[in-house]
């Protein structure tokens, strides 16, 4: 009951956001989201690849691959309940060689939780000038836990070694 009020309140709220073409995941990508997620889970919290979306980023010379994907993901349920969280997780793509193995087309080089119930909401990832750009909701004043109002965009990069980072607010640079 808590999870479906949970992905109810969820799926209302990505319903008010702005059109966009949302890139769903592809099958071995959910793979390499539901080993991460299986890690950060307290045992009770499940990961929504219905509510996940990814953007392809370029590569990254300090972390030594050519391109990669960047994945915004929903994790909801935590300790039985209805909270949620969200996480970006980068993953390089791995080259292709003819060494007689199995082929494993993503590896995770860097993860950060982003956002959540009571803290914010994105409803969109995009690429640009060597960040990601995410965009969403953050709580006014008065909001409910249900329902953040105010627009927020927000840059991340990635450090020489490998950290997710949040750059000002795109909001706080327009001011």
């Amino acid at each position: 009951m808590r999870r479906t009020f949970g992905i109810t309140i969820l799926l209302t709220m990505l319903s008010f956001s702005h059109q966009t073409e949302l890139m769903a995941l592809p099958e071995d990508l959910v793979k390499e989201s539901v080993v991460l997620s299986n890690t950060l889970s307290d045992g009770y919290a499940s990961f929504y690849p219905e509510h996940s979306q990814f953007v392809e980023i370029p590569g990254h010379s300090a972390q030594g691959f050519k391109s990669g994907v960047a994945v915004l993901m929903s994790m909801g349920g935590w300790a039985g309940g209805n909270t949620n969280n969200q996480y970006v997780a980068v993953y390089a793509i791995n080259e292709k060689l003819n060494l007689g193995k199995r082929y494993k087309k993503y590896r995770l080089v860097s993860f950060k939780q982003v956002g959540g119930k009571g803290d914010r909401l994105f409803t969109t990832i995009s690429s640009e000038n060597q960040g990601l750009v995410l965009s969403g909701f953050g709580y006014g004043e008065k909001d409910s836990l249900c329902c953040p109002s105010q627009p927020i965009s927000l840059m991340l990069t990635m450090s020489d070694r490998g950290n997710l980072e949040e750059a000002a607010s795109l909001n706080d640079r327009e001011r």
